[in-house]
């Protein structure tokens, strides 16, 4: 039996309403950027270049990401300088990567408190950032904050050679709530303005102790580390303050982890200046502090 004709019309009808109908799009996607990247090259275009450039060995540049959380920082090893600073929570969004930043050093960045969103591509496991931040000055009739300019930022990011610990309990962002100065004395929680916070990566830690009402950052350390059955090793590449004497220095702890709680038992080498002599004396500082995981 022949198919009627009006149905014919009506299956050719659908195929070509199928066929001209929009489809949806797959959304992009990112690949993980968590981990540890260093910096290869920037443009500096606050000083009126279009060229990449790069930064001598003696600078190490690097930046460290959690799930929720990122820091970056710029070293000068030669001279055991920190040069600059920064970190916040992050997210990605609508294919961009955007930072809220909540720290910053030097002090005075019209930088901290900005979200900023950037472009983001990562062909060949490089990692290409670009995007505009705000310069903010005082309205001096108002004495409010206005925007008065916008500094570009276009960075290539590659991700650490160095060896990774694998998954493992302390790769994620810590909070320190507490601390004690004595073995045998009481737990000492800091002020609510106090912000302590600890990135671990698979390779690197990175701690940053700062005022969240101010724009100041008190102390920062970062290097690589290695945990094992509860011995947690640090390995130090930069500190600030400079000349603390820990520097280059390999420091094990005792690592208890129960109930998203890090207790952190050890000590750490510290220089202070005799004030009677002007003698650097070196001696041993407790560290015995509680972390928990952290909650924005």
């Amino acid at each position: 039996m022949k198919t009627p004709k009006p149905l014919r019309l009506s299956l050719v009808v659908i195929a070509i309403i199928f066929a001209t109908t929009p489809q949806s799009q797959p959304k992009k996607t990112i690949p993980s950027i968590e981990g540890t990247w260093k910096l290869t090259k920037y443009i500096p275009h606050d000083q009126g270049s279009s060229e990449w450039k790069a930064y001598g060995d003696s600078i190490v540049y690097q930046k460290h990401l959690t799930s929720n959380h990122f820091t970056w920082f710029k070293y000068d090893q030669k001279n055991n300088q920190l040069l600059g600073m920064g970190g916040g929570s992050y997210k990605i969004e609508n294919g961009k990567y955007v930072e809220d930043i909540k720290f910053f050093y030097p002090p005075g960045s019209s930088e901290l408190g900005q979200a900023i969103p950037f472009d983001i591509s990562i062909p060949d496991d490089e990692w290409h950032h670009k995007g505009f931040a705000k310069v903010m000055e005082v309205d001096p009739i108002s004495g409010s904050i206005i925007v008065v300019d916008s500094s570009k930022i276009e960075e290539k990011w590659v991700r650490t050679d160095m060896r990774s610990n694998q998954k493992n309990q302390l790769i994620g962002t810590w909070d320190l709530v507490s601390y004690r100065e004595k073995i045998d004395g009481n737990y000492i929680e800091y002020p609510e303005y106090v912000g302590y916070i600890k990135l671990i990566t698979p390779t690197h830690f990175t701690w940053v102790y700062f005022n969240k009402n101010d724009d100041e950052i008190y102390a920062a350390g970062s290097g690589s580390y290695a945990f094992n059955d509860g011995q947690y090793k640090e390995t130090i590449e930069m500190i600030y303050p400079e000349n603390t004497g820990q520097l280059g220095e390999t420091i094990e702890f005792k690592a208890e982890i129960n109930d998203n709680k890090w207790k952190h038992l050890g000590k750490i080498p510290f220089v202070e200046v005799d004030e009677s002599t002007g003698n650097k004396l070196k001696t041993l500082s407790l560290i015995d502090e509680i972390w928990t995981t952290h909650k924005e």
